[in-house]
């Protein structure tokens, strides 16, 4: 749940912009609507977008290179009028005002044809009565032996940096212009076939239509960097919080374990030291991940400090934007690790989760026996170790909580052994409750071992295996020497010792 919280909060605070020209009845021009999320990201990224196409949704590649951004778009639509109209003023490769392009559309402009205004096109103008705009040609602006080879991208870095300018459209292969916005005329059949001369994987117009793209404009980068790093500090303190109860899991079992396995290894109990083993092992599991979290929470730590001076200077040229950049994307990997590793720590404590909820496990093992009540009443009472099918992996919890997971465990536990851990006579003198033991859940009991020689005072006593009510009520689960019983314990094995 608090992921998805978290992941509806990112969402919420990424830039959503609707780029919908709408000129005036007296342009008369038709406007694109547009719509696109963008994500930050560092250097070229490719993203899929939808746009509305004739009454469909279409998916499109947006192009995003906002760690390019040298200064924060000015445009606003009251700027249109006059777009272009000064191509002395023009300095391309100046300033970085868009960081992102997506294709639009295929059409044959009316501004490539009609709004060329100190271009070869300069005879057909028509627009200065109506918007005064004039597109921008690549070819006008950058000297011969300084032009590249026509792509996407090249037409893209020559028009970024052209004010005022929303859209780039191509055509003929080769050729490159700017636009503040287009409008498709009627046209013939043809498509946009014509491969770039830079790029032949490439489409740049056709003989008559204009491959049409999208500019968006600079985001505010410091706005970005500031809540990048917040889903990550948010995302570290859950997972700071979750590896301080594995760490106390972890250590608990570990003790826990080889004070047992030492017990009832000197006991001749063979099944009771195989179940501390595995909890020895699920121990290591569990450090194995807390290693992996540790070393994500040092970076987070690392990276929050990098982002807090960052979005404390100045975001204003090229080379600190870009490292701002760098900083999200290092930020927003970190965010990803530190969610895989909250994920992959609450899957190994889940059934511990479910068991620490004090209020929810009260008085939970009221509805469980223990085993031997099922194989022999006389001996209930009697401290008891069972082996079995397990259904969980070992936890630490209280006798209450213990049950508990079994309940949620629901078809699947049919019982489980329990061991008290060394605080519990303090606990008990106190009248405290709490996690303090392990507890092993098994789907199926295959042997018991119940020990008559322990005194009837002592934490001893509270070493029991119980089986699940609802599951043995009115059931002799005693081994069977036919075998023919499903639900029948293969050994019950008495001890007249102790184990100390």
């Amino acid at each position: 749940k608090s992921r998805l919280c978290r992941a509806l909060d990112q969402f919420q605070r990424r830039e959503v912009l609707t780029e919908a020209i709408a000129i005036m009845a007296f342009f008369k021009v038709a406007a694109p609507v547009l719509a696109f999320l963008v994500a930050p990201v560092d250097g070229v990224k490719v993203q899929r977008h939808h746009h509305l196409r004739g009454g469909e949704i279409a998916s499109v590649a947006m192009h995003l290179y906002r760690h390019d951004c040298g200064t924060k778009s000015k445009f606003s639509y009251l700027q249109i009028p006059g777009a272009g109209m000064e191509p002395g003023a023009i300095k391309p490769f100046t300033n970085v005002l868009k960081d992102g392009f997506f294709e639009v559309d295929c059409v044959k402009d009316y501004l490539f044809e009609h709004g060329d205004k100190f271009g070869d096109n300069k005879v057909s103008y028509k627009l200065g009565e109506m918007t005064n705009v004039s597109i921008v040609h690549y070819a006008a602006h950058v000297p011969k032996e300084d032009r590249e080879q026509m792509t996407h991208e090249v037409c893209f870095e020559f028009c970024r940096t052209v004010p005022d300018m929303l859209f780039f459209g191509l055509t003929k292969g080769r050729q490159c212009y700017c636009a503040p916005y287009y409008e498709m005329e009627a046209s013939d059949s043809s498509e946009c076939d014509e491969v770039c001369d830079g790029d032949t994987g490439l489409i740049c117009g056709g003989k008559t239509k204009s491959s049409l793209f999208s500019m968006h404009s600079c985001s505010n980068t410091a706005e970005v960097l500031t809540n990048t790093a917040t889903s990550m500090t948010e995302v570290g303190g859950e997972l700071t919080a979750l590896s301080e109860l594995t760490t106390q899991a972890s250590t608990a079992l570990q003790g826990g374990a080889a004070t047992y396995q030492d017990k009832f290894g000197q006991a001749g109990d063979p099944g009771a030291s195989d179940l501390m083993q595995s909890a020895k092992v699920f121990a290591g599991v569990l450090d194995k991940a807390l290693g992996i979290a540790g070393e994500v929470s040092k970076s987070a730590a690392v990276l929050d400090g990098k982002a807090k001076a960052a979005a404390g200077g100045e975001l204003s040229s090229s080379k600190t934007v870009g490292e701002a950049e760098d900083l999200i994307k290092a930020m927003e990997e970190t965010t990803t690790k530190a969610e895989a590793s909250v994920e992959e720590l609450e899957g190994l404590t889940s059934a511990m989760a479910g068991a620490a909820d004090e209020e929810a496990s009260k008085d939970a093992v009221k509805q469980y026996y223990p085993a031997m009540y099922f194989v022999n009443k006389t001996f209930d009472k009697m401290p008891s170790t069972c082996t079995g099918e397990a259904s969980e992996k070992p936890i630490v919890a209280s006798l209450d909580g213990c049950a508990r997971a079994c309940d949620n465990d629901l078809h699947e536990c049919v019982g489980f052994s329990y061991f008290p851990g060394a605080e519990v006579q303090q606990q008990q003198q106190q009248q405290q409750e709490g996690p303090s033991g392990l507890c092993f859940l098994f789907s199926k009991l295959k042997t018991i071992r119940y020990y008559t020689g322990c005194s009837e005072q002592g934490s001893h006593n509270d070493i029991m295996c119980y089986g699940k009510l609802s599951k043995f009520e009115s059931t002799d689960i005693a081994p069977n020497p036919s075998g023919k019983c499903e639900g029948c314990l293969k050994e019950a094995n008495q001890a007249d010792r102790c184990f100390e």
